[in-house]
């Protein structure tokens, strides 16, 4: 009996990163990205930039599955983002400027797994799980076209994750995705003569399969927006984002089924462009909390964003 107890406990474990949509709870795409200058492609240079992600949120979930299957998940994360930024001095192309990026992502990630399981005729089985990790994800390579016409900047994005971090079936604290992803953002940013600016940013994920656990993520549709005032170096606002998943979750991974995942944050945002000695540095923090979330991880985000020109 005891014997039983555990393998089952073990079971109900396995399947709990499962009951959340997007494999692992989290996407490709890193929400809330673009905010204030979310349309800004820069002048022909080379940039380095590098970006602080924190973030602490949990779900659970009841699912019906022989009886009900309560699964808890608490996350917390501190992740860094290396970031190059070629914008290019080819000219422009189809009248716009055109760039190419390379980012690699690091960092410590924790979770905590915790499942109930009560069965038909009331009997209660329970288990937790808890991991951290120190890792190094996937790199991603893109690049795209931004176009300036008065007060109007607008930008074509396109980013692909390779699956070459590192990563293990059984951890899960994993950075890395370990499967083909892609992300095509459209994003505009208004520059009123009185300082306000608007921004916004629509875009797309499309997943392959993992092929160590045969579970694909659905595709995944995100917008985000920023309204902002500037006043000498500083400009201050308020940022949001909206995630939705538009196709369910599948593969025989997937054996929970297609969980379609959403959640929706809001919260300040403040930058500062100037000069550090002769260098010129722009820096952007934001705090978005989340909420309305469904099959998903909710919870509070930190970005913080230093930007750097490293020469023409």
């Amino acid at each position: 009996m005891f014997k039983r107890a555990c393998l089952a406990t073990v079971a109900v474990l396995a399947l709990a990163p499962a009951a959340f949509a997007a494999e692992g709870g989290t996407g490709f795409y890193l929400l809330g990205l673009r905010a204030t200058g979310a349309g800004v492609v820069p002048p022909a240079g080379t940039y380095f930039q590098f970006t602080f992600y924190g973030y602490s949120g949990g779900s659970s979930a009841d699912i019906p599955l022989n009886g009900r299957l309560n699964l808890d998940l608490e996350g917390n994360a501190a992740l860094g983002l290396a970031t190059g930024v070629w914008s290019l001095d080819s000219g422009p192309v189809l009248g716009g400027q055109p760039y190419l990026t390379a980012l690699v992502p690091f960092g410590w990630k924790e979770t905590k797994l915790g499942a109930t399981l009560t069965g038909p005729g009331g009997d209660v089985l329970s288990g937790s799980r808890q991991e951290d990790s120190f890792l190094i994800g996937d790199p991603a390579i893109g690049g795209g076209i931004g176009w300036k016409s008065e007060n109007l900047l607008t930008s074509l994005n396109l980013l692909v994750n390779v699956p070459i971090g590192d990563y293990q079936q059984s951890r899960t604290t994993n950075i890395s995705f370990n499967h083909w992803a892609g992300d095509l953002t459209a994003a505009a940013t208004w520059l009123g003569a009185d300082g306000w600016q608007l921004d916004g940013a629509a875009g797309l994920s499309v997943n392959a399969e993992n092929p160590d656990t045969d579970y694909r993520t659905g595709n995944e549709l995100h917008l985000e927006a920023a309204v902002a005032k500037t006043t000498g170096a500083w400009t201050v606002g308020l940022a949001g984002y909206h995630y939705q998943q538009i196709t369910g979750d599948s593969g025989d991974g997937a054996v929970l089924g297609d969980f379609k995942g959403r959640v929706s944050a809001l919260g300040p945002a403040v930058s500062w462009a100037g000069a550090v000695g002769k260098r010129p540095v722009a820096v952007d923090a934001r705090w978005l909390h989340e909420f309305d979330a469904k099959n998903r991880v909710e919870g509070d985000a930190l970005l913080f964003n230093v930007t750097v020109p490293l020469g023409g």
